[in-house]
């Protein structure tokens, strides 16, 4: 379910009209959390830390407002839900697309997450489809091989996106705690700084219990 935002009576509307009118409307923040409680979770209850983190990303995601808003047909809209677009394994030795839906419970979600990891082992190719390209997503990455000091994504400026993308660098130790680096891209229209700070402190905590 999706509501369409009154961009006349809207507190960003000049924000919105203003970034709207770019080539490149969308910014980019590098930042890192600290893994060390989930994934020592996650090994107790033999879930896969990939999809511990990424349920409590899509959770922190869901819990606020601006990375639940979209550009459809010049219209601003507000999703209820988002769910993940992720890049994941395909039988090419490459990746493919996939849609992952969300849900509260971190159980019923692994499971989403394994259907999915399954379907596109099988695959070859992008994997496109329908469910890949809806808009009530965010645009999931892993790059496990290097820490991301930046990162800038391939983009077709002929099609109005305001996906965010939200990628996962390389996982290490650090003394006594495990980090994970992440980047986040939003359209600068639709969010600011301030609610990427807002989702990583989020997902931090979340993180944290």
């Amino acid at each position: 379910m999706k509501k369409i935002i009154d961009i006349e009576k809207w507190i960003r509307k000049e924000h919105f009209e203003w970034f709207s009118n770019f080539d490149e409307p969308f910014f980019g923040i590098v930042s890192e959390v600290d893994c060390s409680f989930a994934y020592a979770k996650s090994k107790k209850n033999n879930i896969p830390f990939y999809h511990n983190y990424l349920h409590k990303s899509l959770k922190a995601v869901n819990l606020i407002e601006e990375f639940r808003l979209r550009i459809e047909d010049d219209k601003v809209v507000l999703y209820d839900q988002i769910n993940a677009s992720a890049t994941l394994n395909n039988s090419d030795n490459l990746y493919a697309m996939s849609f992952i839906e969300y849900h509260e419970d971190l159980m019923q979600f692994s499971k989403n997450v394994n259907i999915e990891e399954q379907r596109v082992r099988k695959i070859k190719g992008l994997g496109v489809s329908e469910n890949t390209a809806r808009k009530d997503v965010i645009h999931y990455s892993s790059v496990p091989w290097f820490k991301i000091t930046g990162l800038s994504h391939a983009r077709n400026y002929k099609y109005k996106d305001s996906v965010p993308k939200i990628t996962f660098g390389k996982f290490e130790t650090i003394g006594n705690k495990k980090i994970m680096n992440i980047s986040i891209n939003g359209h600068h229209g639709l969010m600011d700084g301030s609610h990427v700070a807002n989702y990583l402190n989020t997902f931090q905590d979340l993180l944290n219990c």
